[in-house]
């Protein structure tokens, strides 16, 4: 969900709590009581991080420096000063041309507003020759966001305090802002651009919705990047305090294969999660230039070899598929996803290969973190059940029950899957990246245990999951819902209990089978002249806990 606005914060509080009362020269003020207002980071239980002066250069990616802008009204905004260690920044310009997002309509501003998340300052300049034009179009921005906040006074002051004016000219504002616009603003793309929670200098993608043809480009747009800010900060605060045992295990531009030594089979004993941290990182910027152009697949794999050491890794069998990705259209990203029962397979500790596999990645880092969290359970068997293929009528033909003992000692069996389906164009059902293709697991007879992916084929389910993961604002259609994957973002494991359902002590059963709206699917033929068939990426365990 995104951030409540639901807060009375007219002015952006100081980072440092313990000297925030201001200085109003009324010493008959209630100082304690205005000492103790709690601060917009308090009210939205979020960490603070404290501003860091070592930035110096206005570049992508870097620690953003400090900047003072003269504010329309003529008072001055200071980033450092605003900074409160929990919000973001956008910095957006007004600019009636090809792809600047657009304010136009009352109504596309009060979309922009009840779609932003609360802890988000918003600094505007306009792209107009004179300062007078300049100060009209900010003046008529203004005026309509005070118009749509005005029956709230809450909103009306959050939004105050929150939006800031600057009529300079965008090029010349004296701060590092311009060499920004120096080197980027005179291209082809428009350019906006953010300061991030992390104090990281962000590019703003392409705002064009796909859904009408890249004809429009929403200000709500700018919305999916500052959500896309607060879940990578949110995820930051998480990895900053989970303890975890990291290795990295790449840090290039062409090695995808290393070998990680994972330690005693005590120190693995001692975990109870594991977790892939990936990023792919662009040739600089901008991103449409830097990055791969189109979605590819992405794998990890965990490869077990005779001589852990060399580099010479087969298909034969010897690797598992850990985590599985799709990159983004032509923007970079970062992904963490949850590989815990795959510890399964190191339980006697030592070396083992990891490979990563895409055609889209200038550059990686991959981490692998091992930590314990308290789950009270730890993976120690994993068991492969059946693989995916061509989804069509003969899906299911040949795939026969499997039977399973649990090892000794189990007390939690999961079923667990990595499925993402494929091809388009060539049946009625758009299948298999846009429909809604079902896997059902059950277990010796009992309830059915199902994966479903009702977005697919929703004009904005990606971009509904920019909160959870999706990087936002591709060069392509990124918004289109998907069968079990977006472009840009982590495909999630599926997992399921089926303890319920499993004799611990004793044989068991289990069937699966891939379905479309409950049934086996039987493709209609669609003579679209385009796409592919479709297909569903399938590969799924058995997993032993104790």
């Amino acid at each position: 969900m995104l951030l409540s606005l639901l807060f009375a914060c007219a002015t952006p509080e100081p980072t440092d709590t313990a000297s925030s009362t201001p200085d109003t020269g009324d010493s008959g003020a209630d100082t304690a009581d205005t000492a103790s207002a709690p601060t917009i980071c308090d009210q939205l239980g979020l960490p603070v991080r404290a501003w860091d002066p070592s930035g110096t250069e206005g570049e992508f990616d870097l620690v953003a420096p400090d900047a003072t802008l003269t504010q329309m009204d003529g008072s001055s905004w200071t980033l450092s000063t605003a900074w409160t260690g929990c919000e973001s920044v956008m910095f957006v310009v007004l600019r009636n041309d090809y792809a600047y997002p657009d304010f136009s309509k009352r109504a596309d501003i009060r979309d922009w507003m009840e779609g932003a998340p609360a802890n988000t300052h918003w600094v505007f300049f306009s792209s107009e020759a004179s300062e007078s034009d300049r100060q009209a179009s900010l003046a008529r921005l203004q005026s309509e966001i005070e118009n749509v906040a005005d029956d709230d006074p809450t909103l009306l002051a959050q939004w105050q305090g929150h939006t800031h004016f600057v009529s300079t000219d965008w090029s010349e504002t004296g701060t590092w802002m311009d060499d920004l616009v120096a080197t980027y603003g005179s291209g082809d793309l428009p350019l906006n651009w953010g300061v991030d929670r992390l104090q990281h200098i962000r590019e703003v993608g392409y705002l064009g919705d796909p859904i009408t043809g890249w004809k429009t480009y929403p200000a709500t747009f700018l919305d999916y990047e500052a959500i896309w800010y607060e879940h990578q900060a949110q995820l930051q605060d998480r990895l900053d305090v989970d303890a975890a045992t990291v290795t990295r295990v790449f840090e290039s531009s062409s090695e995808r294969i290393a070998t990680m030594d994972f330690g005693s089979a005590a120190t693995v004993a001692g975990y109870d999660t594991m977790e892939l941290d990936l990023s792919f990182i662009c040739n600089g910027h901008p991103d449409a230039s830097g990055c791969g152009e189109w979605d590819y697949l992405a794998y990890v794999y965990l490869c077990d070899v005779d001589d852990p050491s060399t580099t010479d890794v087969d298909e034969s069998g010897t690797c598992t598929e850990i985590g599985r990705f799709i990159t983004a259209y032509a923007r970079p990203g970062r992904w963490v996803v949850d590989a815990t029962p795959f510890l399964a397979l190191v339980q006697d500790g030592g070396e083992r290969v990891i490979r990563v596999d895409s055609a889209n990645a200038p550059f990686i880092t991959l981490d692998v973190r091992l930590s314990n969290q308290g789950k009270g359970v730890r993976p120690v068997g994993i068991e492969y059940l059946w693989a995916g293929g061509s989804f069509n009528q003969d899906y299911n033909t040949g795939r026969e029950p499997i039977t399973f003992t649990p090892p000794a000692g189990t007390t939690r069996v999961d079923v667990m899957g990595l499925i993402s389906g494929h091809g388009y164009g060539q049946d009625r059902a758009n299948c298999a990246e846009f429909c809604n293709h079902q896997h059902e697991f059950t277990v010796n007879g009992g309830g059915a245990y199902l994966d479903e992916f009702p977005m697919a084929g929703t004009d904005y389910g990606c971009a509904e999951q920019v909160e959870s993961g999706t990087v936002p604002n591709q060069y392509g259609t990124w918004v289109l819902g998907r069968g079990g994957w977006c472009p840009g973002r982590q495909v999630d494991p599926w997992s399921a209990d089926v303890t319920a359902d499993v004799n611990l002590t004793g044989e068991n059963s289990i069937v699966y089978r891939g379905l479309y709206e409950g049934e086996a699917y039987v493709p209609q033929p669609y003579d679209s002249g385009q796409g592919f068939g479709a297909r569903v990426d399938v590969n799924s365990w058995l997993v032993y806990y104790q």
